[in-house]
Formats: structure tokens, sequence, C-alpha cells
């Protein structure tokens, strides 16, 4: 180096100087190059000790249609994990171990940016709330992290459901959602929610838009089913006083209750703007007593005409086996449109098959 210098500063003609100024020039870019080796090398090492991968990766991959609630639940948690790290990542991580529960509560409960369709779902590792929360809108996701009452909440972020699971399979997770899946629940806390506006007192008789009570669903009804009929996959969800649909690209949540027939007999009600949004996400139960079986009849909150849908639990049999189904029917005589089973792929197993004691709308 000293030479180096030497040659530059002390050269005697002109070309001994531009042969000394290249020499220098060349060894400052040398070890520049070499300094921005080794600033590269660090950075990749930054990057590698930092990864924010959950779990090892494999190679299973998640698709994001017609997912079930738990499914749902397990691949925006999965995604959120990756992507958000914090809080997310550490519940993700936890449920592992405790399990994923979603808990679901009405948006207003919260101060949320946007209320998706009415539903805050509140993610948890076990069942302990960290204000992890995301609602809905179709195939939209409106994810938001440390969310508490009475205060407002900015989400992080909107997306949707196939771009998260696009992003999960790029990093290889596909199987954590998988295993969180497996033993993911969901509770709907909406009808015991008393710090929410939008609850109707624990029981929901505060007569606002005609309700005067929460409907108790069956226990043999209460959990998540699957059908693959009419060449779709779907799922329904029933909690103690709600169900949670997801039919092709569509997928909600409906709140159950009675309704008070003298506020019924006002027209007025039924044609009312204002009241149509505030009850969209409402169902008018009745009980059908149809072959000695009794069935679950609900209809929109300020439906008119139409029999609405009828759900009933039966038991038939599946390869030998004696097992029970949800059946779903409509119409003024109650045919059959489709059955659910308590297994993804036992619904697919038997898709579109056709029991003998029921009847179906395709029997004509």
């Amino acid at each position: 180096m000293y030479k180096l210098q030497r040659v530059f500063f002390v050269g005697e003609n002109n070309m001994n100087k531009k042969i000394g100024f290249l020499m220098v020039t060349g060894m400052g870019l040398l070890l520049a190059g070499c300094g921005n080796q080794a600033n590269n090398k660090a950075t990749n090492s930054s990057s590698a000790s930092s990864s924010s991968l959950l779990v090892a990766k494999s190679n299973v991959k998640v698709n994001s249609d017609n997912m079930s609630p738990q499914e749902a639940v397990s691949l925006i948690s999965t995604y959120c994990g990756l992507r958000y790290g914090g809080n997310w990542a550490a519940m993700a991580k936890e449920a592992q171990r405790e399990g994923l529960q979603v808990n679901l509560y009405p948006s207003s409960k919260y101060q949320l940016s946007d209320e998706g369709q009415g539903v805050a779902y509140d993610v948890t590792a076990g069942g302990k709330s960290q204000g992890l929360v995301y609602t809905v809108n179709n195939d939209d996701v409106n994810i938001y992290q440390n969310v508490k009452e009475n205060q407002k909440s900015t989400k992080l972020a909107t997306i949707s459901k196939s771009e998260m699971a696009n992003y999960v399979n790029q990093e290889g997770q596909g199987k954590l959602v998988n295993d969180l899946a497996a033993k993911a629940q969901v509770v709907d806390k909406r009808s015991s929610d008393s710090n929410s506006s939008a609850s109707t007192s624990n029981s929901g008789n505060d007569h606002k838009y005609g309700r005067i009570g929460t409907i108790d669903v069956p226990s043999e009804m209460q959990g998540t089913w699957y059908s693959a009929d009419n060449d779709s996959d779907s799922t329904m969800t029933f909690g103690p006083h709600s169900y949670t649909y997801s039919y092709d690209d569509d997928s909600g949540t409906t709140q159950l209750y009675k309704q008070d027939p003298q506020w019924a007999q006002d027209e007025d009600n039924y044609t009312n703007e204002g009241i149509q949004n505030a009850t969209k996400n409402w169902g008018k139960v009745s009980y059908l007593n149809i072959d000695g079986k009794r069935w679950l009849n609900v209809r929109g909150w300020t439906q008119g005409a139409g029999d609405g849908e009828s759900y009933a639990v039966k038991t038939e049999t599946v390869d030998g086996k004696q097992v029970k189904v949800l059946v779903v029917g409509g119409g003024a005589r109650n045919l059959v449109d489709a059955v659910y089973y308590q297994s993804k792929d036992m619904a697919q197993q038997n898709a579109d098959k056709k029991f003998a004691d029921l009847h179906y709308q395709d029997d004509d």
C-alpha cells in the first residue's frame, strides 16, 4: 500500500502518474468490493437468523376455497403470525400447544374501522383474548391487533383468503394450518356478551326490531357439518344461538332470534331499509313438525314471501354404520336440498347420495 501511494504522489512522469492512479483506484474498488461482500454476507446471515417461520417448512399446500370456519381461522392465524410477527406469531405458536379458539362477538363490541359483516372474530390460544381480531367481507379479511373495548382500532390490512393461502404455501406453512384446524374451536359469544351495544341483554329480549329472545340450537345440531352435494363443498357450524355457513364464495354468520308476532304485523317494518340493514345477520326461527321430526326453520328477519330453510339431525346408514347427518330442506314441502356429515371425507365420499326415507327437491 505504501508503494502505491508513493507512485501516485512522487511519480516522475505522466505515464507513472497514470499508472499509479489506476493502481490506487483499482485497489480502492477491490477493497470496496470486499467490504460490500462482507456487508452482504452479514445482511444475509442476519436475515436467515431472524426467520419468521412458525414451524419447519413442508410441502403441504392449503386451498382457501370452501374452508370450514376452523380452517379459515387457522389460515388467518398462520398468515398473520408470518406476516406481522409479534403477538400474532406468539399466539400461533402457543395455539399449537393450547389449541386455537376464535370467539365470535358483535363487531360493535369494539370500535373497528371496518366492521365487516357485523361479526368480530377474536382469535386466541386456549380462549384468553389478546386483542387479535378480524372481520370478514366475503373473501376479504380485515386484520387488527391490540384491540380493546371503547378504544378505536385501525386495521393492519385487508387481504383475501386466497392471497393468504398463496403466501402461506410460499412459506411452506400449510401443514401448520391443517394442524391448527384439527383442534380449532369456534365459540359464539354474541348472545352472552352484555357489554355489546348490539346484544339484547343476555337473552336477546329487548324487543329491538321485534326480537323477543334468542333461540337455543339443539345440542345434537351444534358443531361443524360438511357437504359435497350439488357439485359444491360447503360447511355449516351451529353454535348455541347461531350458525356460520360457507358456500362457494359466500360466507357469513346468522344470529337466531324469536320474532314478536305483533311487530311482524306492521308491514312497514319489513320494508324499512334501516331495519333491513340492521338485521341482515338475524334469522327468524320457528319449529316445524314434519314426518314425525322436529325441524328448525330459519327465514330472513324481514323476509316476506318464501319458506326459508329448515334443519334437522337424522340417523342414516352409511357403509353399514349408523351415523348422524344434518338434513337441509326448503320450500313449501320442505324437500331436501343437501345432506351434511360430521367429517369432510365422509361428505366427499357420499356426495349427492340419496337416502330412501328423505324426499328430495329433484325427485319430481
